[in-house]
């Protein structure tokens, strides 16, 4: 009966061998997904753990972040610390441009860490107005 179907559907070698392969392929599969669904005990990853490692390994300072929030959900301001801030975390400071925020780093590398937020009037372009506004929301700690 096989051999009359092959005769009938006047398949070569070729297209008989791709249909094997496409229907075998198409069983395993199907194989494969029921497996998957009965027994469904596939071991769940802790991402935590991962982002805490990157963290430490990132050399990560929980102080240099902007905002957070407490236990409660409300929102805590906290200081950037400007000895340990990014060069995204200084731009997100009003007053501070991609050119100054590189300009702090530099500085910051050269010359060793701040030891007050008055140590950055020796970056050029700090005015003492723009560290006047920045002052409340940096720390050097």
């Amino acid at each position: 009966m096989l051999k009359r179907l092959v005769e009938w559907l006047a398949l070569t070698k070729t297209e008989r061998n791709v249909i094997l392969f496409l229907t075998s392929t198409m069983l395993a599969g199907a194989g494969i997904r029921l497996y998957q669904i009965t027994f469904q005990s596939a071991p769940q990853f802790d991402y935590r753990l991962s982002d805490s490692t990157f963290a430490a390994l990132s050399n990560f300072d929980e102080e240099s972040i902007a905002d957070s929030t407490n236990q409660k959900g409300e929102e805590i301001k906290r200081k950037l610390n400007i000895n340990t801030a990014t060069k995204q975390q200084l731009i997100d400071l009003p007053g501070i441009g991609d050119v100054m925020a590189e300009r702090i780093i530099k500085f910051r590398m050269e010359n060793g860490m701040f030891t007050s937020p008055k140590d950055l009037r020796a970056i050029k372009g700090m005015s003492k107005k723009k560290l006047e506004q920045l002052e409340p929301l940096i720390t050097t700690q």
